[in-house]
């Protein structure tokens, strides 16, 4: 599974997205700035440095001809931020339905709503008039990025969360050998409450993390031999047990996927294997509910596997 890198796709899509908003915005309102000015007083003393900054729409000095090549060019500028905008606009789509949010309260089909009567017969655009178009496209952009940026939001704590709460198996390989629940003890041979899910696999196989959070144990505990154990958020944690060997310490922060041990047989144990548990706030909690029943859920197998970082 790829989802790790589907994230970031998403989360850079994003970035690009607001940084093009910015840009945009920026843009237009210069050039709007710089059109109500020109309309109004042509020797604005703030007029040379917008012409620095658009010499192409530079207006003409005072007794030469008009500006109409001007309003071209500021025109087709205008065609480029609209069709920007539908670049927005048709990735503000994507990233609603990756989030799984609603499209209609977060709309990038249709403008913010407004109203005004119809006009009469088609009219060149004035100075003025292309200022105010220019105007209700950067009002659009600005809609647009504060959409993208709770979207961003919405993304990231998503997949905060996915991250941080026990998904998925302890181990690459395997099977299931014991589940929670009642059960003949193996050694002790009486009906004992097993408190968590066996998962045998060969001696020397990575255990890893279930979820991104902090080791709060790394030792030997009685029965349970060579133990890892994780806090994650909202009260969870997990057990990894018989380990042959620990490969974390205390107060390390883990990332969901990461090796934190190997299979191995220590403690009470018939064979190598991980005996795996799930809390929450103390209270033991059916880990088939988190890991499944079907293979590894490896969206955890990815590179932190053999890189931990």
């Amino acid at each position: 599974m790829h989802h790790l890198d589907r994230r970031k796709a998403v989360r850079g899509q994003a970035v690009v997205a607001l940084s093009a908003v910015m840009s945009f915005s920026l843009a237009g309102g210069a050039i709007g700035f710089w059109l109500g000015r020109y309309a109004d007083s042509p020797n604005h003393p703030t007029l040379p440095l917008v012409q620095a900054q658009f010499p192409d729409q530079a207006p003409r000095p005072q007794g030469q001809p008009s500006a109409a090549p001007e309003v071209d060019a500021i025109t087709a500028r205008l065609g480029d931020m609209q069709a920007e905008l539908m670049r927005l606009n048709a990735l503000g789509e994507r990233l609603v339905q990756m989030a799984g949010l609603s499209s209609e309260e977060f709309d990038f089909q249709n403008p913010p709503p407004q109203c005004g009567p119809e006009g009469g017969p088609a009219q060149d655009f004035t100075i003025k008039e292309i200022a105010s178009e220019l105007g209700s496209v950067v009002g659009l952009l600005k809609d647009r990025k504060r959409k993208l940026e709770i979207l961003e939001e919405a993304i990231m704590e998503r997949d905060l969360t996915a991250t941080s709460v026990p998904s998925g198996w302890p181990v690459r390989s395997g099977y299931i050998t014991s589940n929670y629940g009642f059960r003949i003890h193996p050694t002790k041979r009486a009906r004992l409450f097993h408190q968590g899910v066996d998962f045998a696999a060969p001696r020397g196989t990575p255990v890893v993390a279930v979820a991104d959070g902090l080791v709060t144990f790394s030792g030997r505990r009685s029965g349970y031999g060579n133990m890892v154990e994780i806090r994650h958020v909202d009260g969870y944690s997990t057990r990894y047990a018989h380990n042959q060997a620990n490969l974390v310490q205390e107060g390390q922060q883990i990332r969901r996927g990461q090796k934190i041990g190997t299979v191995g047989a220590t403690g009470t144990a018939t064979g190598p294997h991980v005996h795996f548990e799930v809390l929450k706030n103390g209270e033991h909690l059916n880990p088939i509910s988190f890991a499944g029943r079907q293979g590894p859920a490896l969206d955890l197998a990815d590179a932190r596997l053999d890189n931990p970082g």
